[in-house]
């Protein structure tokens, strides 16, 4: 009896211990898998490479698109137009012509010394002039005429006449509104006059204070020779179809005056006996035949190109 109960009592042990051996060895894979992920080693951390850029180039003058809504006289489109416009909106105003190279002559009479005789002025000048139009902006000038005098200056004791002697001036006028209409102009200029004129001095009066006497003579036939510069301002105005009329100021500064026997001239053809003048002149055009059109002008009076227009995308 008691060997059997001994081996069942070694069964049950047997039993028992089995599931007890099995929890414990995976027990002890557990820990060492948990020992080796824990020892295992990292890889090191690789320095990042910074990545190649390649340069872009940024043209700052070139064209963008720009939409336009409204016209330039600020009223709406019925449809937005897109054109090319460049980065800065501002444009300068451009200097260029309008009007074509040849636009035109001029020819004129000067007689604005007639009015000043009127009133009792006993010399005067009297020219036709000539202007070429380069573009209703620059004007080659040519005057001629013929100046006189018969008068006994204030003041003075003796009476100087110039027989009509020939004077001649040459230059140019600057038209400041050259993109306007060519019918009026405001303009300056510059101008080389010359003369060559005979001159008497007469009834050349002296009176002797020691003697109480008077003594009367004539110095005639005297000759100089004259050359001389002017600044010029004036405006022309259309008066009717291509008739216009003029005034001009001027400055006149002497370069050469001869002498005579008699001294220096007291009146120059074409000068006067001062440095500043007035005249007044009636001038006729003949005008060119090819003329701009409004809209050539409106625009070129605007002072920049229109935009080139690009066609509308489709979306």
């Amino acid at each position: 009896m008691r060997l059997p109960r001994i081996i069942a009592y070694l069964t049950l042990l047997l039993l028992l211990a089995a599931p007890a051996k099995a929890q414990t060895e995976e027990a002890v894979e557990t820990v060492e898998t948990a020992s080796a992920d824990t020892v295992r080693t990292e890889p090191a951390k690789s320095t990042p490479v910074p990545r190649k850029v390649t340069p872009v180039d940024v043209d700052d003058e070139k064209p963008r698109e720009v939409m336009h809504y409204y016209d330039k006289h600020g009223e709406p489109l019925k449809e937005p137009v897109r054109f090319l416009a460049t980065l800065d909106t501002v444009t300068k105003p451009k200097a260029k012509p309008v009007y074509p190279l040849y636009n035109g002559v001029t020819v004129g009479l000067n007689f604005g010394d007639a009015l000043f005789l009127a009133f009792g002025q006993r010399f005067a000048s009297f020219d036709l002039h000539a202007d070429v139009s380069l573009h209703n902006w620059f004007f080659p000038t040519l005057e001629m005429g013929l100046g006189f005098a018969d008068s006994t200056p204030g003041k003075m004791n003796f009476t100087y006449k110039v027989n009509p002697a020939f004077y001649a001036k040459i230059g140019a006028n600057y038209n400041f509104v050259y993109k306007s209409d060519p019918a009026y102009q405001v303009f300056a200029g510059l101008r080389l006059g010359f003369s060559t004129f005979k001159w008497d001095v007469t009834d050349v009066t002296v009176e002797s204070d020691y003697w109480g006497e008077q003594t009367t003579f004539n110095m005639p036939s005297q000759r100089s020779t004259a050359l001389w510069g002017e600044v010029v301002a004036g405006l022309k105005v259309k008066i009717v179809g291509n008739f216009s009329l003029g005034w001009t100021l001027r400055w006149h500064q002497k370069f050469h005056v001869s002498k005579g026997e008699a001294g220096s001239p007291w009146f120059i053809p074409g000068y006067g006996t001062q440095n500043f003048g007035f005249t007044i002149s009636a001038m006729w055009t003949i005008p060119a035949k090819a003329k701009p059109t409004p809209e050539e002008i409106e625009e070129a009076a605007e002072g920049a190109d229109l935009p080139e227009a690009l066609p509308e995308r489709e979306n």
